[in-house]
């Protein structure tokens, strides 16, 4: 639609060529000062009018006032890319006009500026004074200035400031002519044509812009390059079987930032692949250092209807001091058992693998609030880093079980009495949550890239052969202990369900 609408004023707006010249001409015979805006003129304090005593030539004039003090308006035109001649117009003092002061700039076309393409370095052209004296009332002047033939082919704007003084008095300007050819784009947020274009005119270009066509997105800026993997074991705080295979699950997280840097969305897609367990657990995202207060809503959730979670109007969990998203309350909500007598999903190769339910959870960020009552600045990328990422499983509809990371905190919901006991060697130092007796060995493992997972039963180190030393060393040896490197794995351990 704003292709046709373009179209259809180029039809209308005027393109006169005077000897070897082509002027770009406004005479405000369109008839509606927004369509004016449509093809890339901006006005201030100015309007449109069609009333014969303030009618300089045809239907259409442009009118401003005055005040004692001097009234401002300005005209500021398209792109243009220029020829040498004048800039003309037809000036009307009305109503007893005191003084007209007219001054008029060249603004070069400025790449690096994203927003709006205009340089902030002015070229002053020079002033026009309109007064009409007592003899000359009402009556039509001309108002030029020249254009250099050094700025013939340059691509820039005019920029025509009127100062009018004068209590209840009026302007009248018309027939504007300006030597050179109509340069900008109104399809392109009226960038100059074939420069680059900001459709949507939040000040990034299209091709640098991963949302050309929404103002409050601008970029996508993702934790880990493709998806990682997240294996838990759920007999925390009890070692367990070791097999990291009680939940795993792939994401990827995007946290969109808009053109002023400030994160707008952060979209988590989930992959469910296997819960090799008898329990029913759940999985949980906390936003470390993210106020909940600082979410708008959050959506994508696979919540069952008598699920033991309490939850924010917003979507978060209720009653942590971070913001906290529940992705599912059950894994039977988004893995499909097998039957048939199999002991978990997809842990145990004699039974068909089952196809996850892939999420995408969006949580919507609260803008900046700047009032003069209060002001909180935007969530920024560095608020949201693998710092801030504290994934956790809920065993078997307990709440208070969790088992997170290494060396992450808990949610405020979680039952204290648990840490130090059974092989836990939690300590309270906040670097020692979740590690074990035993070479401080975790519970849960995060690996930047989608890895395979173990067979029910059949201990990590038995399909990962470095993992131990990795553990053991607090991960200073092989910290690579998941790739695919020679010796590194025995497949005859693995599953690869997706």
């Amino acid at each position: 639609m704003r292709k046709i609408l373009f179209c259809y004023l180029l039809v209308l707006l005027s393109f006169q060529s005077f000897g070897k010249s082509e002027y770009l001409v406004n005479d405000g015979e369109i008839g509606n000062i927004n369509d004016y805006y449509s093809a890339c003129w901006d006005f201030y304090n100015f309007s449109l009018t069609d009333k014969s005593d303030y009618v300089t030539e045809g239907k259409y004039s442009f009118l401003t006032k005055g005040s004692k003090e001097g009234y401002r308006s300005d005209i500021k035109s398209p792109w243009i890319k220029f020829e040498h001649g004048k800039v003309d117009m037809d000036v009307t003092p009305y109503s007893g006009v005191d003084e007209a002061k007219i001054y008029a700039f060249f603004i070069p076309f400025d790449a690096e500026n994203k927003k709006n393409g205009e340089s902030s370095d002015y070229e002053y052209l020079g002033y026009h004074n309109v007064n009409h004296g007592s003899k000359n009332k009402d009556k039509t002047k001309k108002a030029d200035f020249n254009i250099s033939k050094d700025m013939e082919g340059e691509l820039g704007k005019i920029h025509l400031v009127f100062v009018v003084y004068g209590d209840d008095v009026l302007l009248g300007v018309d027939n504007i002519e300006i030597p050179g050819a109509y340069y900008s784009d109104p399809s392109s947020n009226c960038f100059p044509k074939g420069e680059k274009k900001d459709s949507d005119g939040d000040g990034v270009v299209d091709d640098e812009d991963d949302y050309p066509d929404d103002k409050y997105k601008a970029y996508n800026n993702y934790l880990t390059q493709g998806p990682a993997t997240l294996m838990f074991e759920d007999l925390w705080p009890a070692k367990g079987d070791y097999d990291f295979n009680d939940l795993v699950l792939d994401y990827e997280i995007n946290r969109v930032t808009d053109a002023g840097g400030d994160v707008v969305e952060v979209l988590i897609d989930i992959l469910p692949r296997a819960a090799g367990a008898g329990y029913s657990n759940g999985f949980g995202i906390e936003f470390t250092g993210i106020s909940p207060s600082r979410i708008d809503k959050v959506e994508g959730l696979k919540i069952s209807s008598n699920s033991i979670h309490e939850f924010m109007s917003n979507g978060l969990e209720e009653g942590n001091e971070h913001a906290t998203i529940i992705a599912f309350d059950k894994v039977n909500n988004v893995l499909t058992h097998p039957g048939g007598g199999a002991v978990g999903i997809n842990t145990d190769p004699k039974f068909p693998l089952q196809s996850g339910e892939k999420l995408r959870i969006t949580m919507y960020i609260r803008p900046a609030i700047v009032t003069t009552r209060t002001s909180e600045e935007g969530i920024k990328l560095s608020d949201l880093t693998m710092e801030n990422f504290n994934p956790f499983l809920i065993v078997n509809q307990k709440r208070g079980i969790e088992v997170h990371l290494p060396g992450k905190m808990p949610t405020a919901h979680v039952d204290k009495s648990l840490f130090g006991t059974k092989e836990d060697n939690s300590t309270g130092d906040e670097d020692a949550f979740y590690r074990g007796k035993e070479s401080g060995l975790p519970w849960a493992l995060n690996v930047t890239e989608s890895i395979p997972y173990l067979i029910n039963k059949e201990s990590i180190t038995k399909g990962y052969n470095m993992f131990y030393k990795w553990a053991a060393t607090g991960g200073k040896d092989y910290p690579d202990w998941y790739k695919d490197n020679n010796g590194y794995r025995s497949g005859k351990a693995l599953l690869n369900a997706k």
